[in-house]
């Protein structure tokens, strides 16, 4: 099995040395999303019923117009029996790219969808509070039931309502009667 940190790594140093890295990015993201959607394709070109070649053909086959060194890159993980590995590939140098460019993904998740103004203060104070250009994305989970839950960058910030509750429920489950 490969190690995805590594080969997504490699990836990106290869486009940032062609200087491709930011098409590299929405490639990745395109043909990620493809074979997200059709499961099957992958099974198809990691069947060892096909001979290699065959395999390899067919990426050629769907993915004309990409760039050579990411369809290079399927070729190899299709060679190595990993393509099933490429999203965790894809995760790696989107991290190494959005930390060259500066760049925080934060996930708001809330019980509505936030207004445009309370999107652009949360990104706002996210901003401030990292220094990084950040891209917001407001996820709707009723669970949450107020407030919001906030993700990035490995922290999560739990604003939501059913997190005051729950420890509402244990400083009274502690308290002394």
């Amino acid at each position: 099995m490969i190690n995805a940190a590594d080969y997504g790594q490699a990836l990106f140093n290869l486009a940032r040395e062609q200087g491709v890295e930011e098409q590299m990015a929405q490639e990745l993201s395109a043909v990620g999303d493809i074979l997200a959607a059709k499961p099957g394709y992958i099974r198809l070109v990691t069947s060892p019923a096909l001979p290699e070649e065959q395999r390899l053909n067919l990426l050629e086959e769907a993915f004309t117009t990409i760039m050579p060194l990411h369809l290079n890159f399927l070729k190899l993980l299709c060679k190595k029996h990993a393509l099933g590995r490429y999203a965790a590939c894809v995760r790696a140098y989107m991290a190494l790219y959005d930390d060259a460019r500066q760049i925080l993904r934060a996930t708001a998740l809330t019980a509505v969808p936030m207004s445009k103004r309370q999107q652009e203060a949360l990104t706002e104070k996210l901003h401030v509070l990292t220094g990084k250009t950040v891209m917001l994305r407001n996820v709707v989970d009723p669970g949450v039931m107020g407030g919001v839950l906030l993700r990035f960058g490995g922290v999560e910030l739990d604003g939501s309502i059913r997190a005051r509750l729950e420890a509402l429920r244990r400083n009274l489950a502690s308290a002394i009667v």
